[in-house]
This record gives C-alpha cells, sequence and structure tokens, in this order.
C-alpha cells in the first residue's frame, strides 16, 4: 500500500516543492514558455506541476496525477483548481523535442545568467552515471541499442552518462549532455568544449574544473585553444615541465590584425593555468559532486524507467531544474546540500 501525498506547512521538503512552484509561475517562466510558443501558458505550467511534484517524491506520473485529483489540499498546494487527465499530461511531455525540451528548461533556470556573466567565471565540469531499470545479469545484444555498459565509481552499470556544467560561484547548471555509457570522458572533452563555445556558455579567460577522467597532456592544450583554462587535475605522473614544452599559441591567432595582443592573451592563459594546477583542486571540486548527488539521489536521476535518448534526456532536464532551482533558493552550503540528497 502506498502512502498518501498530503502537504505538510513543518516540513522543509514540502517548503523547497512550494518555492519550486513559485518559480514556475513567475514571470520568467511564463516568457521562456511563451518564447518557445508553448501554449497555453497557464495548461503547461500546470502540467509542470505534476510531472515535477513525482520528480520530487520518486513517484510514477499516473500515481501522482491520481493523488493530485483524490486529494484538494494537494491541488490547493499547487494551485490548482480543476482535477488533471493524466492523458494531457502524457501528451504534453510526448509532443516535444528533446532538444527543445531541453532548450526549454535550461531557459528556465538561467534566465539571467548572460547578465550576470559579464567578466571571467570558475566553472566545474563533471559527468555522472544514469543507471537504467534494466536487469544487468541478462544477455543482451548492445549493437543497436542507445544503453551501453559503462564503469563508475560504484562499478559497472548499464545505461548513459550525463557531462553537466555548473557555475562554481551560484552552483548553478548550464548545460548538460547525455551520451553513450562506454564513451570515455576525455574523448568526449572536445565535443563538449565545442557545445559550449556555440553556445556562448564559456567566455575567453573561463577556468573549468575538471577531475582526473579528463586528464590527457593534449586536452589542456585544447582548453587553451578555446580560450579557457582548463584545470583538469592531474595524474601522479604528471610532469610541468612536458606540459610546458607542448604549449604553442594556436596558428588561427596569426591571422589576427594584432598578433602580439593575441600572443600576450594566450601566453597570459598559460601562466594562469600552471598557477591554477598547483592548487588544491580536488577541495574545490568536491562540492559538485553533492550537488550532483542531489540530483541523482533527491530529484529521481537513478534507476530510470527509461530506455532511449530522448525520454532520458527530458527526465534529466527536470532533474537539472529542480538542482538548479534548488540552489537558487539559498540552499549552497556542502552540509545543507548533503542533508538535502539524503531525504
Amino acid at each position: 500500500m502506498r502512502l498518501p501525498i498530503i502537504p505538510i506547512k513543518e516540513d522543509e521538503k514540502w517548503e523547497i516543492l512550494s518555492k519550486v512552484i513559485d518559480k514556475l509561475e513567475s514571470k520568467e517562466t511564463k516568457k521562456a514558455l511563451a518564447r518557445y510558443k508553448i501554449t497555453p501558458v497557464n495548461k503547461a505550467i500546470k502540467m509542470l506541476k505534476v510531472i515535477i511534484l513525482a520528480m520530487f517524491f520518486e513517484l510514477e506520473i499516473s500515481y501522482a496525477v491520481s493523488e493530485v485529483n483524490k486529494r484538494y489540499e494537494l491541488r490547493k498546494f499547487l494551485r490548482m483548481e480543476e482535477e488533471i487527465k493524466l492523458k494531457s499530461v502524457y501528451s504534453f511531455i510526448a509532443k516535444f523535442g528533446s532538444e527543445q525540451f531541453v532548450n526549454l528548461i535550461l531557459s528556465i533556470l538561467n534566465v539571467s545568467v548572460k547578465k550576470r556573466r559579464n567578466k571571467p567565471s570558475l566553472l566545474i565540469l563533471d559527468w555522472t552515471d544514469i543507471s537504467l531499470d534494466l536487469n544487468p545479469f541478462r544477455r543482451r545484444d548492445l549493437k543497436d541499442k542507445p544503453y551501453k555498459w559503462g564503469y563508475s565509481t560504484k562499478g559497472f552499470f548499464l545505461g548513459m552518462k550525463m557531462m553537466i556544467l555548473i557555475d562554481y560561484r551560484t552552483l548553478t547548471p548550464l548545460f548538460f549532455h547525455v551520451y553513450p555509457a562506454n564513451v570515455h570522458e576525455s574523448r568526449i572533452y572536445p565535443l563538449i568544449l565545442e557545445m559550449l563555445r556555440r553556445r556562448k556558455l564559456i567566455r575567453f579567460g573561463d577556468s573549468i574544473l575538471m577531475d582526473k577522467g579528463f586528464y590527457a597532456y593534449k586536452n589542456y592544450l585544447i582548453g587553451i585553444r578555446y580560450g579557457v583554462i582548463p584545470l583538469i587535475i592531474p595524474k601522479k605522473n604528471f610532469r610541468f615541465e612536458r606540459l610546458e614544452g607542448l604549449m604553442s599559441n594556436p596558428l588561427f591567432i596569426f591571422n589576427s590584425k594584432n598578433v602580439e595582443k593575441e600572443k600576450k592573451r594566450y601566453k597570459n592563459l598559460v601562466e594562469r593555468l600552471f598557477e591554477g594546477l598547483k592548487m588544491n583542486l580536488k577541495k574545490l571540486r568536491s562540492i559538485i559532486e553533492d550537488v550532483i548527488k542531489l540530483g541523482k539521489e533527491a530529484f529521481s536521476l537513478k534507476r530510470l524507467h527509461c530506455y532511449d535518448f530522448e525520454p532520458v534526456r527530458k527526465r534529466c532536464s527536470l532533474s537539472v531544474l529542480l538542482m538548479g532551482t534548488t540552489v537558487k533558493l539559498g540552499f549552497r552550503e556542502k552540509k545543507v546540500i548533503q542533508r538535502l540528497s539524503e531525504w
């Protein structure tokens, strides 16, 4: 027998969900929905409320809909006057392509990013495993399947991976990308940088902090050529002298009008890179593990009942929305995030 969903005023989780509902009803969210021509806006917000409710408490959407229709106090909490049809919720999710849905969610979450980021920032790039609800002991032909075998610190898993970019100062997720579990981070790293450049999420002089999974001498060089400082945590056999010997100016700067000025800019990047690699990068990076755990453990991003990239990307985007909204509400201290992820 399942427990009923009953709002409790004194409960911290319900208080956070109430503030998330406020975010969904804000002018910024309505503008984002209108920008992507998702109408009627009020109906779309109603659908998002139910989906978020289900994810917040790790429930099936069907059960969340039945509880909303059954309980007046729950509809009052969600600020919904009428009952809702399950078919309408599924139709709302299905009518969007994953790219459109992801862009919508990121637009809702990062309304003020461009206004805020007027100078170089410290960003954190990391990945997490997305384990699907599949029997790992069953023999499978994965040749034409979107999910693959992958490996994380917890061992082997069957599913996909998600790369996520987070602003260190605000802990706001800026971007995420879902890709096959059998692709190593160091291989997909150049593709991610290209995506970030096209989306204008990285600017010249930004520092990007990454773990040892991205480690390779060539990846330091690739980062510098994109105009960022790739603070990849080095492995034990790393040698500064070898990296310094590999550094050179990108060829494209010789096509610029002021070559000497460009040389100085890139020289400054290299100097900041070597300074950064001498810092305690592990301590700086530790916070992102807690933020990602918040998305996985507290907001339904584990053992997904989805088996294709499209639905997985949509689920990831909603989890990222909840993750980002929570930290924007002021829950940014390490201990607080850890406590929230253990709900």
